[in-house]
């Protein structure tokens, strides 16, 4: 009997792939250690220490500075700020499933990270405009782009966090929330807010996000 096209081609393509490559490298709570790079002979991954650059310069210079910043325990942040970032990165996180098993949860890196990032830059940093930031951690002409951002462009403190999809964006866009509010009511001339709108791109993430940000009853 021939065996069909389509289920041939599927056949070779899972024959071609190395599974060991998929296989990660270090936990989602974890900072990364390693990543892969194409192997010289072309036909398997290397992998090489250290964490995978970032393509975006603001992004790759404001790492070390965060690591530094989290081993310090949070030095510079308020009372509020160490509090919480503790509370959801250092703490025990015991749950339970929907059949009642019980099991650790803990945040991924990436969203540790993106959280940290915005309490660093905007309450240690003081990083409020685009011209800031990118002076503070832009490239090698760093002053002169700054230079060249416009008044429109610095008019309003904005902070943009890139997330893989499933990496949990909606879940910092919570931890975000939940800092600004209670900075707000705990710290004493706090400039952050206490009342929120969510922006969405199309009606089925409006859904998504009206489920997600649903009170409890």
């Amino acid at each position: 009997m021939p065996i069909n096209p389509l289920l041939k081609k599927q056949m070779a393509e899972e024959l071609l792939i190395n599974k060991d490559a998929l296989e990660p490298l270090f936990s989602a709570w974890e900072e990364p250690s390693l990543h892969r790079i194409k192997s010289k002979d072309g036909k398997s991954a290397e992998q090489v220490k250290g964490r995978r650059r970032s393509s975006i310069t603001i992004a790759q210079h404001l790492r070390s500075d965060l690591r530094d910043w989290r081993d310090s325990n949070y030095a510079g942040a308020s009372e509020t700020s160490r509090y919480l970032l503790n509370y959801w990165f250092n703490r025990s996180h015991r749950m339970q499933t929907t059949g009642g098993a019980d099991y650790e949860f803990q945040y991924y890196f990436c969203q540790r990270e993106a959280t940290e990032a915005l309490i660093y830059l905007k309450e240690v940093r003081g990083c409020d405009t685009l011209s800031q930031l990118v002076c503070e951690y832009g490239g090698p002409n760093r002053e002169i782009e700054a230079l060249g951002i416009t008044e429109q462009e610095d008019s309003w403190s904005r902070y943009a966090f890139k997330l893989a999809t499933g990496a949990g964006k909606t879940k910092c866009m919570s931890l975000a929330i939940v800092w600004s509010y209670f900075h707000a009511i705990r710290e004493s001339n706090s400039p952050m807010a206490k009342n929120f709108v969510l922006v969405a791109p199309n009606l089925t993430v409006f859904e998504r996000l009206k489920e997600d940000f649903k009170p409890e009853a």
